[in-house]
């Protein structure tokens, strides 16, 4: 018993030690980056014990989950602690953020965690974030903390991601309140535009003192962006200027105009080029920097010219917010904005049809069909598309699928006295045209009928292969005819899984015993859960069929005893184990 227990044990470790290894592979995606679902999907949260070691600080004890008073998704609200000024639970233009870190003790450390992969729509990503820090006069790495790090499937920390600041740090933008250091909401960005392609990995880190007192914690939201320089909503006949917005977030800004705000108003010019420089926010490296590109471009305001497409049978076709499945001439008005100018495209739409064809197939039980890369298993009619290259369209296969099952059972095994003869029956209940080969062939009347008669010169296993005439579709079953003088037999295990094969646990016996006085079975308290008495031997109605109270007993080992009474006037009692089987 106690080395069940210490197994159960190791595999709940071990399947906690998998839990996390596999929580962490994880993605995100930028519907619910910023919780805005108001749940944690797609980030990893942990916690744990932070301590310092030779004057470092050590995250120790980290596991899947949220300790006491961490985590905690945030819709409303101001922080409590902050009083000098108004501190919100939720970043600005948000509906939901995070809270993370302990806020009621030190020595603990929240942290979420989350990989996303970088496409050309998400190549900047934009934090939000507000810290609150207990100022304990401690060393300044045993302090409380908030850390934001973003690093490459590789490992390596992105160059100006990384956001450091301990209570005893002098970085700038933070106030004090009493021995409270704090950062009202603040945003950052990344570039990522040299990661296309890759997964990269956001951590955000917030604990509170190593010696267990003093609290940190912080708010954090975020959304994926693109790397660019953006246009506001610009009408040729009604703006005089066009509106160029570079992404929030960003330390500094400089134009190629010598303008240093986020946006910049222009006189456009077809084709005319402009660029930003813009600095992260960095507690390492205030020097980052990095340079975005635009080319004006506009459409100007005339008559649509139509447009003519076609798509395949059941796909859609585009066009801003509508998407068109029929063919025909459609005006699709796209709207820029209340009262401005909204634009006009003419499409003409034709509709090819897909290839469709039919067909009707049977398999063997046991056996599979593939349509296409689909591979199908069970009967039914099924529907099938296969791709194929542009600009041929889809084939359409409709597959009705049928599974030839034989159903028979054969006799038991039996035990009978050399020189004697056993009959070998098959008995067929699925309709049909079979074929029978029983083998070996020695000692058989006839090796090809359903009903035949054996008489081996020793104890010989006789396996018998039914075959479909239609489908050619086989299956196997197998009985054991064993040479024995005045006595019995018992199997060592049985498989009550009711599939008509060693489902019962019997009392084999020659025709030279007269009955069985006593069938006794006990489980493993030595509780007698079947008995039967006074009956013949190798009849299966009078077997053990795994069931005690009309509950199916569990696998494992029992013990039975046996008293049975021979054609000589002698009794035989014995004692034995059986295994059994699901």
């Amino acid at each position: 018993m106690n080395v069940l227990l210490l197994r159960i044990r190791l595999l709940l470790m071990l399947a906690l030690l998998f839990g996390v290894t596999k929580g962490f592979g994880q993605q995100l995606d930028c519907a619910n980056i910023g919780f805005e679902e108001g749940t944690t999907r797609g980030w990893i949260l942990s916690n744990g014990v932070v301590t310092d070691v030779n004057q470092k600080v050590e995250y120790q004890s980290e596991v899947l989950g949220s300790f006491q008073n961490g985590h905690l998704i945030t819709s409303s609200g101001n922080d409590p602690l902050i009083t000098s000024e108004v501190i919100p639970m939720v970043a600005p233009g948000s509906n939901y953020s995070i809270r993370i870190g302990n806020v009621t003790r030190g020595g603990r450390f929240d942290r979420i965690k989350g990989s996303f992969v970088v496409t050309p729509d998400n190549t900047l990503f934009q934090y939000k974030f507000a810290v609150i820090l207990d100022n304990p006069a401690h060393q300044v790495w045993q302090q409380p903390e908030f850390m934001i790090r973003i690093t490459t499937q590789d490992g390596s920390t992105i160059g100006c991601s990384f956001y450091n600041v301990t209570s005893a740090g002098t970085i700038d933008g933070f106030k004090n309140q009493g021995t409270i250091r704090y950062r009202n909401w603040t945003t950052g960005a990344v570039n990522l535009q040299s990661y296309v392609g890759q997964t990269i990995t956001v951590e955000v880190t917030a604990h509170g003192c190593t010696e267990m007192r003093h609290v940190g914690y912080a708010y954090f939201d975020a959304q994926c962006l693109k790397a660019e320089i953006t246009t506001a909503l610009y009408c040729p006949l009604i703006d005089p200027k066009m509106v160029l917005k570079a992404p929030e977030g960003f330390a500094t800004y400089v134009w190629s105009t010598g303008e240093t705000t986020p946006t910049i108003a222009i006189n456009p010019v077809q084709g005319a080029k402009y660029w930003v420089k813009v600095k992260p926010f960095s507690s390492l490296n205030e020097t980052c920097e990095f340079q975005l590109n635009h080319t004006v471009s506009f459409e100007p305001q005339k008559e649509p010219v139509p447009v003519t497409a076609s798509i395949c049978e059941g796909d859609g076709y585009v066009v801003a917010d509508s998407t068109y499945r029929k063919a025909g001439t459609y005006l699709t008005r796209i709207k820029r904005g209340e009262n401005v100018c909204d634009s006009l495209v003419k499409t003409i739409l034709s509709v090819r049809p897909l290839a469709r064809s039919s067909q009707t197939v049977t398999i063997c039980e046991g056996e599979s069909y593939t349509v296409g890369t689909t591979v199908y298993k069970t009967a039914g009619s099924y529907e099938t598309r296969i791709e194929r290259p542009k600009p041929l369209c889809d084939s359409i296969v409709t597959t009705n699928l049928s599974i030839k099952s034989i159903e028979f059972l054969v006799s038991s095994d039996t035990i009978i006295r050399p020189n004697a003869s056993a009959q070998l029956r098959a008995t067929v209940s699925s309709a049909g045209n079979y074929k029978y080969q029983w083998s070996p062939s020695e000692g058989l009347a006839c090796p090809t009928c359903a009903v035949t008669t054996a008489k081996p010169s020793e104890t010989t296993r006789y396996t018998l292969i039914v075959e479909d005439l239609e489908f050619h579709c086989q299956k196997t079953a197998s009985v054991e005819v064993t040479i024995g003088d005045c006595t019995i037999h018992t199997p060592t295990a049985f498989t009550p899984n009711k599939d008509g094969n060693n489902d019962v646990f019997l009392i084999l016996g020659t025709d030279c015993v007269t009955e069985v006085k006593e069938f006794l079975i006990y489980n493993r308290w030595s509780e007698v859960i079947f008995r039967k008495q006074n009956f013949p031997a190798s009849d299966p109605a009078y077997g053990w069929n795994g069931e005690y109270l009309g509950e199916t007993s569990e696998s494992g080992i029992y013990t039975y005893k046996i008293k049975v009474a021979y054609i000589n006037g002698k009794l035989d009692e014995r004692r034995g184990t059986v295994m059994l089987i699901h």
